[in-house]
This record gives C-alpha cells, structure tokens and sequence, in this order.
C-alpha cells in the first residue's frame, strides 16, 4: 500500500490552518503604530522651522538683502525627536517582543510570534524587528529599495517581509 503525499502547503494559511496576515492588514497596523510617532516628529519640524529667521540687512545704502539666520535646532526639536524614536521601540519592540502584539495589532486583532514554537519573539528580538522595520522605512525614502522589502508580504506563502520577518524568524496572525 503507497502512501498519499502530504499536501503541498497553501499559500497565506500556517499548516495548522491559521491565516497569515495579508499585507493590507499589517500596512493599516504599521501605519496606526508610526502616526504617534509621525506626529511627534511633525511638531518637532516646527520648532526647526521656528527656528530660522528672516533679517533685512541694508549694507552701505544699498539694496536691501534677506538673510536666513537660525539659532539652530531647539531642545524641544530634540526631545520630541527623542519621545518619537522611544515611542516606537517601546511598542515596536518591547510591547510587541513581549505579548506578541502592538498598540494597533491589537487593536486590528492579530499577532507576531516566532514561526517555531507560536510564542511571542522576546525583548531581544523584537527590539531587532524593531530597528529592521525603521531600517526598512528608511530606505523606502532613501533608495526606494525598501518598497521590494516592504512589499514582500504580497508574495511571500507565509506573508514574511524579507528583511524584519525572516532575519527575526516572526510571522503575523489573524487572530
């Protein structure tokens, strides 16, 4: 008697019939768990942009000259610079390392776990997530490379980014 082969493995569901979550999903959560962050760094511009002033300067009965001076960056462009960046590794990476779910993967009702044992990834490696995820962010408005990075989950049979997901061994529940 031959035995049957086992089933070939279905894109986007775990092989104890979970759902992976898609993409739109983990795109809507990045988003809601970056706006904190975004809003921060907003104010801070303004206190940047603040910052520069605009003085008139008349040399020697001349043509009047506009002159930008600035005072450079306040404490309060630094410190909410500062707030925004603990604010993302703190959820990011301690709150989701942690219980394997951010602010806003709660909220939306999914999880991140380590794809070997389903457990939550741990401090150590959600702080690395973390950093992976903003590298990825980064390099998304330097290079453009990052789109393949960020994008990959679309493709992907276990909706894996290929920098943040596989390098910290994570996948994402429905939950």
């Amino acid at each position: 008697m031959s035995e049957q082969p086992p089933n070939p493995p279905i894109p986007g569901i775990a092989p104890d019939g979970r759902p992976y979550a898609g993409w739109g999903l983990r795109a809507l959560a990045f988003f809601l768990d970056f706006l904190p962050a975004l809003i921060l760094t907003a104010i801070a511009q303004i206190f940047f942009v603040s910052s520069i002033t605009s003085v008139d300067r008349d040399w020697s009965g001349g043509p009047t000259y506009q002159v930008l001076e600035t005072r450079g960056p306040s404490f309060m462009f630094y410190l909410l610079y500062a707030v925004a960046i603990i604010y993302w590794f703190w959820n990011k990476g301690f709150v989701e390392g942690t219980t394997g779910q951010s602010i806003a993967k709660r909220f939306l009702g999914f999880t991140t776990v380590d794809q070997s044992n389903n457990e939550p990834l741990g401090l150590g490696r959600g702080l690395l997530r973390a950093l992976l995820v903003y590298l990825e962010l980064i390099s998304i408005a330097v290079c453009g490379l990052g789109l393949i990075l960020w994008l990959w989950p679309v493709w992907d049979p276990k909706r894996q980014a290929l920098l943040s997901d596989r390098t910290t061994g994570a996948v994402v529940f429905k939950a």
